[in-house]
């Protein structure tokens, strides 16, 4: 059966049944397919049939959508991953030969028009709520032999692309419904990316069961941090996962999952025993040549079994010598049946001879070993290109590994650096390699044993859940091509990095690629400061916009690092203002195309306040002041709707009936309503959503925060507000001035710098007459009790704290800015008699102002009578860290944070603005031993309020 007939089939069998569903949004299978149906005609007009359509977009429901609509067009579905390094989506690209590409960022359009790939931003396309009916009855275009391809690599690296045919689709998705007991109540986890084929079994595993697809929502930058809190929260009926991709999830995540499939990679015993107190767990094999998967087997004990295999597939082993078949034994596996896929594309005739015909059926070879019993039943024992002659004997790794890992208990993976074996694994405990290569020399023998064990902090993945052999070599690589003192300044250096992440990585690999934050980046500049001096340092970091990895710190440092043809800045700011034309020229037709809808929540003649961020602190308490005035309200969020309105409740002491007029949504169901013209009317925006991180990589923050931004400001363009408030930073900088080079230039960090790039973008929506106001305020408090979740990580009440413990005070200069949030919220939202406090500049928008706002602020004299201090208390900050560290009291990553916010000027002039003191109150709240606050001000002018980490989207 053709996969488009099979699809359609689904769609009409399930009609009413729940087929995908993400947060705040739900679609049923009649839904589905017309939806998908629409899409799929709109690709078949822009796309010949039989060509590929590059599918570049994953982890959302929306990509899934697409993804089901290029399997029912014409076309034949190719996903390819979004995050791609630029040369190999051009060769990716070029190995397809694609008609069209369909996106959903952006700045893969760029990238395609330079691959010279017809592209489509998904953002533009509307879907009709009835298809448009057909005039005439057309010819049916002929469909392909190819239900879909998927991008591997052949043996020299190079991207090639698996066909697979459509016979085989049928039978898996029959197998998966029998051997994983799939049930029209389930909910099946949507985890994989698009671009790997166990999506294929996630998607049409669920629909031909009825069952309900869950895509949970990203939440933070990490897509299995988010899986994790998503499994923790509301639990699944099946999952789909690697044994490394299930190791990383937390307990409270494994605990809430009913029946666990492990695929991917060999499983453990220590998984299967973790997997199997809370979940039935069941084994799979199958290489993408193979139609996803091959053999399957559920577990009731441990056993290093693969199944057996599917409907419609035989098993045979390959003796290497005669090249015989049998059906027994042990030997290469190769697979034979309709399932095996067509063949490969951009792959080498070498790489084409795996396939063939054995016993008159299509066949793979696999290139894995197994021994096949007289009854079916496959164990994996490793691969043919796996084995290495050592001491006289032949050795396969992969079965090696196997033994060990399950006779060890632990997660492991041998890596063959030339002559070199060695075993790496994770620290536990109180292990060490010594001690563990005793217990291995009496599992093996001594050929079979590793020269040396290797302990890290875990061992990377691949983004397809698996262990990254790749990265653990470039990681265990000794910088040896790098002579004399070169290779030791490398080292030293490295040290610092290994000392502050608790891992090692490669010379070349960048902090936050090996999954360091902010604060670990604080640190790491503040121990090299102290050995290459603090100015050297910090021009090394700006150079690098403090995106630190260890050889360009070297290079920036030694001035070795070669001129961009343009500096970073200016390349940025051409970027910023094309994005911002281009918005600017499409809000007009956003307003204009837009069909407005009560909505029956909020009252027939309402207009909604739309508000981002109520899950922060600021945004919580404007949301409150909104539930006081009984206004009808929407929160946009990036967490789950129904918790962030649950927390709000138990946060403010209300009752759910207080919230009759708010709905909340996600950002995605927002950019759906804006993509088809279709929504509420809007009174007012208040947009304080934002990721409050100051040394998180520019490039972050455009893919995050600004991003959101310019959605917010396309939201309120389509759906007619007349006003829109932004909650800037005042480390953006006092003056509002026309945003240029200079300007960015003298923004000293990456969070400041997209304050001032999302302000450029919201101001854009004076072309519609929107009264745009921004603020800048300084360190925001005023928490109540139920706030308490918000006092955290704050380098100033944790600086208060510490002096008073300490009985020392260090030397500030300049000013402290506080704002009152209460004050603060007022201004957000207009209120009568609220006060912008200072104004920095002439105002921005019709109607509307910009003001750096700061309440009040405190000088050293006042910070030392607030804290029952004096000027003998006062010591230099190298003296008082110095002090601080030796009580090892104040956690390194914090201490950090307040050693680099001591850095700055200060703020250069009083301000009095409240009456009321928000420096006693704050102690006031300090005091009941809830730690330390939250702000989104500065000490420093321009720039330095604190790496925070939180998020208030």
């Amino acid at each position: 059966m053709e996969l488009s007939v099979l699809l359609t089939d689904l769609f009409r069998r399930h009609r009413a049944r729940d087929a995908l569903r993400t947060a705040g949004r739900t679609w049923t299978y009649e839904e589905l397919d017309r939806i998908t149906g629409a899409l799929a005609d709109r690709i078949d007009r822009e796309c010949p049939a039989g060509r590929r359509v590059l599918v570049c977009g994953e982890h959302t429901a929306e990509a899934v959508i697409w993804a089901l609509a290029a399997l029912r067009s014409h076309a034949v579905h190719t996903p390819m991953s979004p995050g791609l390094p630029a040369e190999r989506f051009a060769e990716c690209a070029l190995v397809a030969d694609a008609a069209l590409l369909v996106c959903f960022d952006r700045e893969v359009l760029v990238r395609a028009e330079k691959a010279g790939v017809r592209a489509l931003y998904a953002g533009d396309v509307s879907v009709p709520e009835v298809p448009e009916p057909s005039v005439g009855v057309p010819d049916e275009p002929v469909r392909s032999p190819v239900a879909y391809s998927i991008f591997t690599s052949g043996s020299t690296g190079s991207p090639k692309l698996v066909d697979v045919g459509h016979s085989g689709l049928l039978n898996l998705c029959r197998s998966l419904r029998r051997l994983l007991d799939i049930t029209p109540d389930d909910e099946v986890l949507h985890f994989a990316s698009l671009s790997f084929d166990a999506s294929i079994s996630e998607i049409l595993g669920t629909l031909y069961a009825g069952a309900t697809l869950v895509v949970p929502v990203r939440d933070g930058a990490s897509w299995l941090g988010s899986v994790s809190r998503h499994l923790a929260a509301h639990g699944c009926d099946l999952a789909m996962l690697s044994p490394s991709v299930y190791a990383r999830l937390d307990d409270a995540a494994r605990r809430r999952i009913r029946k666990v499939e492990f695929c991917g990679e060999a499983l453990g015993e220590a998984e299967y025993a973790k997997a199997a107190q809370h979940s039935r767990v069941f084994n799979a094999y199958g290489p993408t040549e193979a139609t996803v998967c091959f053999s399957l087997a559920e577990l009731t004990e441990f056993t290093p079994t693969i199944g057996t295999p599917l409907d419609g597939f035989r098993a045979f082993v390959r003796d290497p010598d005669t090249g015989d078949h049998a059906t027994a034994g042990t030997g290469e596996l190769v697979i034979a049946g309709d399932g095996v896929a067509l063949g490969y594309v951009g792959g080498s005739p070498a790489e084409n001879r795996v396939f063939g015909r054995v016993a008159g059926s299509p066949a793979y070879a696999t290139g894995d070993v197994v021994a096949l019993s007289n009854d079916g039943h496959l164990t994996y024992l490793g691969r043919t290109d796996e084995q290495v002659k050592r001491l006289g004997h032949r050795v396969n790794l992969a079965h090696v590994e196997s033994t060990l890992a399950q006779h060890l208990g632990r997660k492991l993976a041998l890596v063959r650096q030339g002559d070199v074996i060695e075993l790496v694994t994770t620290a536990d405990g109180d292990t060490t390699g010594e001690s563990l290569m005793g217990r291995i020399r009496t599992l093996v023998p001594v050929w079979e044993a590793p020269d040396r064990v290797v302990l890290v902090d875990e061992l990377p993945l691949t983004s397809g859940g698996k262990v990254d052999r790749r990265a653990l070599r470039e990681r265990l690589a000794v910088p040896s091509e790098v002579p004399g003192e070169d290779a030791a300044e490398l080292k030293r250096v490295l040290d610092v990095v290994t000392a502050v992440l608790g891992q090692e990585i490669a010379p070349e690999t960048s902090i936050f690629d090996a999954g360091g934050s902010s604060l670990a980046m604080i640190q790491i500049q503040v121990k090299l400061s102290e050995m290459y001096g603090e100015e050297a340092v910090e021009a090394a970091f700006a150079a690098m916009d403090y995106d630190f990895a260890p050889s360009a710190f070297l290079a920036h440092l030694r001035g070795e690092a070669a001129a961009p043809a343009e500096s970073a800045v200016e390349t940025l700011l051409r970027r910023v203002e094309s994005e911002r034309d281009a918005l600017r020229a499409e809000l007009p037709a956003l307003l204009h195309d837009t069909r407005h809808e009560a909505v029956p929540w909020a009252g027939e003649h309402d207009r909604l306040v739309l508000l981002t961020g109520a899950s922060g602190f600021i945004g919580g308490h404007v949301l409150e002041r909104l539930l006081a005035a009984g206004r009808a309200c929407l929160v946009v969020t990036t967490r789950d709707p129904d918790r962030v309105l649950t927390e709000h409740r138990t946060r403010f002491g209300r009752r759910s009936t207080d919230y009759a007029r708010v709905r909340a949504i996600t950002y995605e169901e927002l950019a759906r309503w804006v993509d088809r013209r279709r929504g509420p009317v809007l009174d007012a925006v208040v947009h304080c959503g934002y990721q409050v991180n100051h040394l998180l990589p520019l490039e972050q923050q455009m893919h995050g925060s600004v991003q959101s931004t310019a959605l917010v400001v396309r939201s309120a363009a389509a759906l007619g507000a007349r006003s829109f408030a932004f909650l800037s930073a005042a480390s953006a900088g006092a003056a509002f001035r026309p945003l240029s080079a200079k300007t960015l230039s003298a923004t000293g960090d990456p969070y400041s710098r997209s304050k001032l790039i999302s302000e450029e973008y919201v101001n854009t929506l004076a072309v519609l007459g929107c009264a745009v106001s921004v603020y800048r305020p300084g360190l925001v408090y005023g928490h109540r009790p139920g706030d308490h979740g918000h006092l955290k990580n704050d380098w100033f009440t944790a600086l208060l704290d510490t002096a008073r413990r300490l009985g020392a005070m260090p030397r500030l200069n300049g000013y402290v800015p506080l704002c009152d949030v209460g004050v603060l919220a007022e201004t957000l939202l207009g209120a009568p008699g609220s006060r912008p406090g200072v104004t920095g500049g002439p105002s921005q928008g019709v109607g509307g102002r910009s003001s750096v706002v700061i309440h009040r602020t405190y000088a050293l004299d006042d910070l030392l009578r607030h804290t029952g201090l004096t000027t003998s208390n006062v010591l230099t900050p190298a003296a008082w860290f110095e002090r601080v560290r030796d009580g090892g009291e104040v956690p390194a990553p914090l201490l950090a944070t307040m050693q680099a916010a001591l850095s700055g000027p200060g703020w250069p002039t009083p301000h009095h603005e409240v009456d009321h003191d928000i420096l006693a109150r704050l102690l006031d709240t300090t005091d009941t031993g809830t730690g330390t606050g939250t702000g989104s001000g500065t000490l420093s002018d321009a720039g330095n309020d604190a790496a925070h980490a939180s998020t208030s989207h």
